[in-house]
């Protein structure tokens, strides 16, 4: 990869683990927030629209038929990828 495009896989790692837990939580925080939603100016069908894409996904995430991969890149000789690469960034993995 690295001489097509000048960069370098640096680390990869599957959250699809991580996914299903992620999805139900954004699906709970969107329906809980469905009046703020539709006073932007959103309607019922876009709600509908999204409450599908959270169980939908998150059905398939459940079973592991779905995965999903973080794959890090960068130039060669970058030497900032040697430290934490998520430092200064909030943790979206939490203990429910």
């Amino acid at each position: 990869m690295a001489a097509a495009s000048s960069l370098s896989v640096e680390q990869v790692e599957n959250i699809g683990m991580h996914y299903y837990k992620t999805l139900r939580c954004w699906r709970k925080n969107f329906m809980e927030n469905q009046s703020k939603i539709l006073a932007l100016g959103f309607n019922e069908k876009f709600i509908r629209t999204w409450e599908y894409y959270f169980d939908y996904s998150a059905a398939g995430f459940k079973p592991r038929t779905l995965g999903n991969y973080q794959i890090v890149l960068s130039r060669p000789g970058n030497v900032s990828v040697f430290s934490n690469p998520y430092k200064g960034f909030p943790s979206a993995y939490q203990q429910y």
